[in-house]
């Protein structure tokens, strides 16, 4: 599978009454079995911290017969004023864990995907440099069954590096 298909397959909006956004799902392996994995949500953490309600909505999908239908899945995201998910404190992002239903069709990405300084350095990356980006722009959708929009355009300004490693070392929770 070619990592634009993976990276759809993880990636779901997320939705409070007045807000949405864009987030994906890690797998973290479990320590004491390496079989299992634990399911990480990424997103920004203006995000988290602009839906104000105890539960947000994540868009997932599932298969239904030879095609993909959207379904809601409650996330929790408060338990009264006390957040259930962890903050970089200099960086926007934050990790939670959380539970996925068995029918939802997710293709986990390994902590592994996520980029160090290092690999940054070393594929030289600088203003000019096409990439492309999974999300949700205004809210739209690429289909019914509620996939993102993948688009490109041109890195426009010098890379300030604040930490690309912030999601795995706040998942310590």
């Amino acid at each position: 599978m070619d990592i634009n298909t993976i990276l759809m397959r993880a990636t779901f909006k997320i939705a409070g009454q007045a807000t949405l956004g864009t987030a994906f799902v890690l797998g973290r392996p479990v320590p004491a079995d390496s079989s299992r994995v634990y399911y990480v949500l990424v997103t920004a953490a203006h995000v988290l911290r602009e839906i104000k309600e105890e539960q947000a909505v994540l868009f997932l999908r599932k298969k239904q017969n030879d095609e993909f239908v959207k379904f809601p899945w409650p996330l929790h995201l408060r338990n009264g004023n006390q957040e259930l998910w962890k903050e970089h404190p200099k960086a926007d992002v934050a990790v939670m864990y959380v539970k996925m239903p068995p029918e939802a069709d997710i293709q986990l990405l390994p902590i592994s995907c996520l980029a160090s300084d290092e690999d940054l350095n070393g594929f030289e990356i600088h203003p000019g440099d096409t990439l492309s980006c999974l999300g949700y722009p205004f809210g739209a959708e690429a289909d019914k069954a509620g996939f993102p929009i993948l688009r490109s355009g041109q890195i426009a300004s010098y890379l300030l590096c604040l930490d690309p490693h912030a999601a795995v070392r706040i998942m310590r929770l």
